[in-house]
């Protein structure tokens, strides 16, 4: 491939806390890849054209969308971007609200992953599209950008953030409200941003999530429960090669307790935690009710 500069829509999608996530639960590392494998790959199924996934970097996916050398059609990939943006929030939520609400699951992985968030960096610019060993790479002072913030002085960790460029394109049509703001990077000066916060979306989507009716919620305990099918391969890993010394006996306690308690915990989600939770949150919303308003 002969070395070429196009214009593009950058987006770097990147499960925050992820570092902290993963030296907090040594013990289940496999275990803690494996829930952000699942909700990696969630939001890969919400790629489609014009969207392309240049690289999975650890706890982020880099996706790109070029101009297809038309204005016309350069107008229309800057809308479906638009369109996509809300669809990888929407995926990470449907997937996060269910596992902490229903997991009957005690150990550190489980328990903390709640505390994982989504952030998502959108920037519009130019990158020289090349070849390195075969494999198809973007660089550039855009793409240098777009990573460096990552890092910023947010002080929340789940929000969409355009640059002034991405905001103008892509930005300024969506239903959102933007907080403008600025960033400061070695070589690149103040860098203008705008930020929709979305801590609040968490919490629309449990409402949701309780809202469904009876037989669809129930549905969606039982497609959390087939995701433990996907425990099987770290069971197998961490057996093999534990993240920290453990004894044989200790080995064999987890695969027994894993063998028996899987189905049991399967029907268990299906047939009897529907029940629980719907009564657990009509209890919550008794209590927020009898509760008065703060002074």
């Amino acid at each position: 491939m002969e070395p070429r500069e196009r214009q593009l829509v950058l987006i770097l999608a990147d499960i925050s806390g992820y570092t902290r996530f993963m030296l907090e639960n040594q013990t289940s590392a496999v275990h803690g890849q494996l829930c952000i494998t699942t909700l990696i790959e969630t939001m890969l199924r919400e790629v489609d054209i014009p969207l392309q996934l240049q690289e999975i970097e650890g706890d982020a996916l880099f996706l790109y969308a070029a101009h297809p050398g038309d204005e016309a059609g350069w107008r229309d990939v800057i809308a479906q971007v638009r369109n996509k943006l809300p669809c990888f929030f929407r995926a990470f939520f449907e997937t996060m609200v269910p596992a902490a609400e229903a997991t009957p699951c005690g150990c550190a992985i489980c328990r903390n992953a709640k505390d994982l968030k989504l952030k998502v960096i959108v920037h519009v610019g130019r990158a020289v599209f090349h070849e390195i060993a075969g494999r198809p790479q973007i660089s550039g002072p855009d793409v240098i950008l777009a990573h460096r913030l990552l890092k910023n002085s947010l002080p929340n960790q789940e929000y969409l953030l355009m640059t002034e460029a991405a905001w103008r394109d892509v930005g300024r049509e969506m239903s959102a409200d933007f907080e403008e703001g600025a960033e400061r990077y070695e070589g690149f000066g103040s860098v203008r941003t705008f930020v929709q916060r979305l801590e609040e979306a968490v919490e629309w989507e449990r409402e949701a999530f309780y809202a469904l009716p009876p037989a669809a919620f129930a549905a969606r305990l039982r497609r959390y429960a087939r995701w433990g099918f996907g425990l099987f391969p770290a069971l197998i890993e961490q057996i093999r090669h534990p993240a920290v010394p453990v004894s044989t006996w200790r080995r064999a306690g987890f695969v027994l307790r894993f063998a028996l308690g899987f189905p049991l915990v399967t029907a268990y989600l299906a047939l009897v935690r529907s029940g629980e939770l719907r009564a657990r949150r009509a209890a919550e919303l008794r209590e927020r009710a009898s509760t008065p308003p703060a002074a």
